[in-house]
């Protein structure tokens, strides 16, 4: 009879917990949209190493958040609040996925405490293990289910939360930090469409919330080659979400003390990541996913107090430089950006420490990364101009500034394995560059990590890593050329795997794109009366191959000459 009775009133609660986690949508008050949202964000702050420690909040050596920590970071000039959380570690029955509810109470105080200072708030599932290392198909099934079943959880206590507060559904899906394979690209894309389904489904006014998904390892690169937009039912409520600590052996690995062209002065700088290409890659993501009406969250950002005795003060403001260059450009691309602060102060990796955190109060703890995201900050938002055909004729472009390349004294230039996943042989590597030298001037094309040259094929010529320009369009100081490098399948298949360096001597590189034949920029195509030689593509030759196709005053011929 006892068992006939709990078995009833388990089905009772079952149906009572189905009926409170699903409601109406309601839409009142939720008109902001996702790039609305984000713009609103102006300097925004992550709670590091706090509610995400493993068991409880204070196990990775931060004392527990306080309302006064909360109004003193607002009262910095922070209005936007990141908060990382670990579910799975206060989840008391697995089958239903339902938190400790002073866990849950925990959260929501911390939620609300950021909410009376008028911040906008993010909280998402953070450090969960059991899904976020794990993106393979025999482990999908069963983790969508609890990811699903969680966040029905969690989003139904927060369903009654305005528009200020945003769910993000996973973190950093990743294994092993290298690029993805098909299949853990596809697993993070079917958890965020398992959490945009979950969220939505509870109604109210979940039904309109803006909501935060996730690329693979939360890399802007991978995100390039592999995001799939989830279906949502709603328009215009879904951000995508990015972490920022490139270059990582600048702001993570400290193994370079300086950064950016306005310090490379000072001392070795890493020279395929400058001031350029935080601008190139905003502008590729607002490109990308802006364009199509998502919201962009920078979820972390930060560069590692580094910096050696004798150069220390350049060093800290080169730092602060590097912060004020990162969050300007993503002031001016309306994207909401997060600096990832875990308390952690000194000299070395994981001290990305902005405010001081102590039981007894807070203070400003580096002078320097506040200033540099403060001055950031007060850059306005630019309204992007969508690039037509005869903006961008070459397709996409990967870098572009005016680097020497010189072995390893001048610029190699890194491609990663993810710039190539997903490409088919049209992709063509497009180098823009200048002859500097009469005597000796080169590319070469090498695997990313050096094991291996990389065959290429330019102008209808196989090469097996070298390019010498003075061979095809005689020497020349000071000339401009342009060289397409396309591959075969096999080599296409080690570049998605292993990446792409360019390195060499004697030229300037001036832009590398990453570009198909049917992009390139006919509009070069040599008229009648005009001498220049061209290839089909478009591009200027100065010395034709002998049996190749050519275009020569608006005309089509074969190169006959030996």
């Amino acid at each position: 009879m006892k068992k006939t009775v709990l078995f009833l009133l388990t089905i009772l609660m079952a149906g009572m917990s189905k009926a409170q986690t699903t409601v109406a949508p309601d839409a009142t008050g939720m008109e902001q949209t996702a790039p609305e949202w984000a713009k609103q964000v102006v300097m925004g702050w992550n709670l590091g190493n706090s509610l995400e420690s493993e068991k409880n909040e204070t196990a990775w050596g931060n004392p527990k958040t306080t309302k006064a920590m909360i109004q003193y970071v607002h009262e910095a000039g922070f209005n936007g609040i990141r908060i990382p959380v670990r579910w799975m570690d206060h989840v008391i029955d697995q089958s239903t996925m339902a938190v400790d509810p002073t866990w849950m109470a925990r959260v929501k105080e911390i939620v609300d405490w950021a909410l009376e200072e008028n911040m906008y708030v993010i909280i998402n599932s953070h450090h969960e293990a059991w899904y976020d290392r794990n993106p393979y198909y025999d482990k999908q099934e069963e983790n969508n289910q609890k990811l699903g079943a969680l966040w029905t959880n969690i989003a139904t206590e927060f369903r009654d939360y305005d528009s200020r507060l945003l769910f993000a559904g996973t973190n950093e899906i990743t294994v092993n930090w290298s690029a993805p394979t098909t299949e853990q690209q596809a697993v993070q894309n079917s958890y965020n469409q398992t959490f945009i389904d979950a969220v939505r489904a509870t109604g109210g006014k979940n039904y309109y919330r803006n909501l935060v998904v996730q690329t693979f390892a939360c890399s802007p690169y991978h995100g390039l080659n592999g995001f799939t937009i989830p279906n949502d039912p709603v328009e215009g409520h879904l951000c995508v979400e990015f972490h920022y600590y490139d270059p990582y052996d600048y702001c993570g690995s400290c193994k370079y003390y300086y950064w950016g062209n306005a310090y490379k002065d000072k001392g070795p700088i890493i020279t395929n990541s400058t001031e350029q290409t935080i601008t190139q890659l905003f502008n590729r993501i607002q490109n990308t996913w802006g364009s199509k009406g998502l919201g962009i969250v920078i979820g972390e950002y930060g560069v590692s107090c580094h910096y050696t005795n004798d150069d220390k003060d350049t060093q800290m403001e080169n730092m602060q430089y590097y912060l004020t260059c990162l969050v300007s450009e993503a002031r001016k691309h309306g994207f909401a950006a997060f600096a990832w602060d875990n308390n952690v102060f000194g000299n070395g990796e994981e001290k990305f420490g902005i405010f001081r955190r102590t039981s007894s109060g807070m203070s400003v703890g580096n002078t320097y990364f506040l200033r540099g995201i403060t001055e950031g900050a007060g850059a306005e938002y630019v309204e992007p101009v969508t690039p037509g055909p005869e903006d961008n004729p070459d397709g996409v472009t990967f870098w572009e500034g005016d680097e020497m390349l010189n072995w390893d004294k001048g610029l190699q230039l890194y491609i990663p394995a993810s710039e190539f996943q997903g490409k088919t042989t049209d992709l063509q590597v497009v180098l823009y560059y200048t002859q500097d030298y009469d005597d000796y001037c080169m590319f070469q094309l090498n695997q990313a990590d050096w094991q291996g040259e990389v065959t290429f094929t330019a102008g209808g010529i196989v090469y097996q890593a070298n390019f010498i320009p003075n061979e095809v369009y005689g020497t020349g100081t000071g000339t401009d050329h342009v060289t397409a490098c396309s591959f075969s399948a096999e080599q296409l298949a080690i570049l998605q795997q292993k990446g792409l360096v360019i390195q060499g001597h004697g030229m300037r590189l001036t832009k590398v794109t990453l570009a198909m034949p049917t992009a390139i920029n006919e509009i070069n195509f040599s008229p009648a009366g005009d001498n220049r030689i061209f290839l089909l593509d478009g591009r200027q030759v100065q010395q034709p191959q002998p049996r190749q196709l050519y275009i020569k005053n608006g005309k089509k011929y074969i190169h006959q000459n030996d």
